[in-house]
This record gives C-alpha cells, sequence and structure tokens, in this order.
C-alpha cells in the first residue's frame, strides 16, 4: 500500500482490483460478466476485450508522435493491451483493454443519463447511478487530485471526474458533470444539467485530454447554454 486507506487518493490500478472483486463475486471472467450484465443488454454489439477476425477490418491504427512532431504508426503494446485486438487476452482489466465504437459508447453513456436505463431496459438502479457521478473525495484526500492541472475544479467519484465549481475550472462546463478520458485520447462527457453528452474518440498514445478537447468541449457546451 502506498498510504492507509482512505487517507489520500491516488490514481492508479483500483479499477483492476475492482474487476477482480467482480470474476469472484460473479464466478465468472469479467468479460463475460461485463456482456451479460451490460454490453449484451445494451445492443454493445461491437464492444469487447479482443475483435473477432470478421471484424478485424474494422479496427482503426494506433498513432504515436514523431520527432518532427508527425504522426507515425504505433504498433506496441501498453497497459496490457494488444493493440491488434487480435486474441482474446489472458488478463481482462478493469482498468483498460476494452475496443468498442462511438455508437456503442453513446449507448452507455445514454443508459447513464437517464438514470440507469436504455431503451426501456433498466440496467442499473438510479441510485447506484447516483453513487457512481457523486464526488466521495474529502479534502484531505483531494490533495491527491491537485498535482491534475487538467481536473482543476474538479472532484473525483467512483471511477470518475465530478465537476464540482465551475469557476476554477479551465473549461466551461455544468455542476454535476462527469466522465473520464483514455490513454489514446477517448473522451467522455456527461452534462445532466444541459441534457448533454459528448463523446470524442481519437487513436493517439499519451494523449489524454488534448488542447483540441478542450476547444471542442467549450464550443459544444457554450452553444447549449445559449
Amino acid at each position: 500500500m502506498a498510504f492507509h486507506p482512505g487517507s489520500f487518493f491516488s490514481y492508479g490500478s483500483s479499477a483492476d482490483v475492482l474487476g477482480a472483486v467482480i470474476e469472484i463475486v460473479s464466478g465468472m471472467p469479467f468479460g463475460d460478466f461485463l456482456d451479460k450484465e451490460i454490453l449484451v443488454p445494451l445492443g454493445m454489439k461491437d464492444t469487447g476485450f479482443y475483435v473477432p477476425e470478421e471484424k478485424r477490418s474494422r479496427l482503426v491504427n494506433t498513432y504515436g508522435t514523431d520527432e518532427a512532431g508527425g504522426l507515425t504508426l504505433y504498433t506496441d503494446n501498453n497497459l496490457g493491451i494488444i493493440q491488434q485486438m487480435d486474441r482474446k487476452p489472458a488478463f481482462e482489466s478493469g482498468g483498460a483493454g476494452l475496443v468498442s465504437t462511438i455508437d456503442d459508447y453513446a449507448r452507455f453513456a445514454a443508459m447513464l443519463m437517464n438514470g440507469g436505463s436504455y431503451e426501456g431496459v433498466q440496467i442499473l438502479r438510479k441510485r447506484t447511478v447516483e453513487y457512481l457521478t457523486t464526488k466521495t473525495l474529502n479534502e484531505e484526500q483531494y490533495e491527491g487530485l491537485v498535482p491534475w492541472a487538467t481536473l482543476e475544479g474538479h472532484s473525483y467519484g467512483n471511477l470518475m471526474r465530478i465537476m464540482t465549481d465551475t469557476t476554477k475550472a479551465g473549461t466551461i462546463g455544468s455542476p454535476g458533470e462527469y466522465g473520464w478520458d483514455g490513454w489514446l485520447g477517448c473522451y467522455f462527457t456527461n452534462c445532466p444539467a444541459d441534457d448533454l453528452t459528448i463523446l470524442f474518440m481519437i487513436q493517439k498514445k499519451d494523449a489524454g485530454t488534448m488542447e483540441i478537447t478542450r476547444k471542442l468541449r467549450n464550443i459544444i457546451i457554450s452553444s447549449c447554454s445559449e
């Protein structure tokens, strides 16, 4: 342990630990649990830990940045993820590794926005969604989030950022906004106060939240507010 549980916050392997706990409690591999409880009921037919051969031609390339600032094809593996996605992984991570489409992700985002249901299918209870999208860090724990400059004005909930102070956030937003962004630049946010979802997908290593992501969300949210 890096510190006494509950005394600080550190972004790390907590989601992976949660995935392992789910496997023990459910008695099935994590991927099978996701299929049964979330992916199949939501109709997320293109989401999983690998891409079947008949769909592999649709998998986009991943890119990195070369010394001249241009793009170069990235073929290495990272975070336990096989970039080719051509086989079922031995380790199905709770915090990384799913491949998906923007249409599938939109279904998941809409389910959260609708309080746990989508097109008449109840995936989560409303109180569960409220729990997932509520900040959980106290003042002492929040110190672990301070070094993340892009999360100024935010707290952290259960695996997601939660906007708590729009006057301090570096982008336009609304209280209660929640979401996350990934290593390859996939960006997701739900703004319940504006009934707005933003999904932005790219494939560039070490991308996180890029300048273009912040500009796009500022344009979208400011237009919505008007």
